[in-house]
């Protein structure tokens, strides 16, 4: 059995970035963060292609993460049924796939995504990038912070590709995160005006979140 790569896909300060102008042309139009993960997947697995040259694409599905030492830390997308683990239009989390490895773009926001569904509690801000072979066996088996386990649901990824597509605000979106970023070294406008259908401009502003770790 091939050994776990322990070395990430791209460098945290390239995470980072995208992270950074990805959230904060979200926030420019008041989105609703915490429930954006599959548009975070697919303008990250887009900006992977285009400036990394990478085979990257979005996947929805259950996700398990343990972002605490204890069990109470266990962040569940889907649902969990004894040992039948499922996903669906209401109960799903997105991450990005490429070259065997897993990105979670929303992995620095988990704590407000915990606050947004009623659970408050601390979370550092880091980045999530692994080799998909360190997953763990099931969601049982979670055992320290930063195990995970994915379960892809292709036709569920299909339909919300789909149902993306279809809205062209949010392609509009994510192709003024592909126009804005700038791969390191190269240096990233701190600012950018988007134009509306009017012909007005919004001014968004770089997040400044800090992504402090890896998981």
């Amino acid at each position: 059995m091939k050994s776990p790569n322990l070395r990430p896909l791209i460098p945290l300060a390239d995470y980072q970035r995208i992270f950074r102008v990805i959230h904060s042309v979200l926030d420019s139009v008041d989105a609703n963060i915490p429930a954006a993960s599959f548009f975070f997947s697919v303008t990250a697995a887009q900006i992977l292609k285009k400036f990394y040259k990478k085979n990257a694409f979005p996947v929805a599905g259950a996700a398990f993460y343990l972002i605490s030492e204890d069990s109470s830390g266990a962040l569940s997308f889907g649902t969990l049924d004894g040992d039948k683990i499922d996903s669906n239009s209401d109960a799903f989390h997105c991450w990005v796939q490429c070259d065997g490895y897993v990105l979670d773009l929303m992995a620095p926001v988990f704590q407000e995504l915990l606050e947004s569904a009623g659970h408050p509690m601390a979370v550092p801000r880091q980045m999530f990038q692994k080799d998909l072979a360190r997953s763990v066996a099931s969601p049982n088996a979670l055992a320290a912070p930063g195990d995970f386990y994915l379960e892809p649901n292709l036709a569920l990824t299909k339909e919300l590709l789909q149902q993306f597509m279809s809205k062209p605000a949010l392609s509009n979106l994510s192709q003024v995160c592909m126009e804005w970023y700038q791969k390191p070294p190269k240096e990233l406008s701190t600012d950018l005006v988007m134009q509306g259908a009017e012909g007005e401009g919004t001014k968004i502003k770089l997040s400044r979140l800090q992504i402090t770790g890896v998981w």
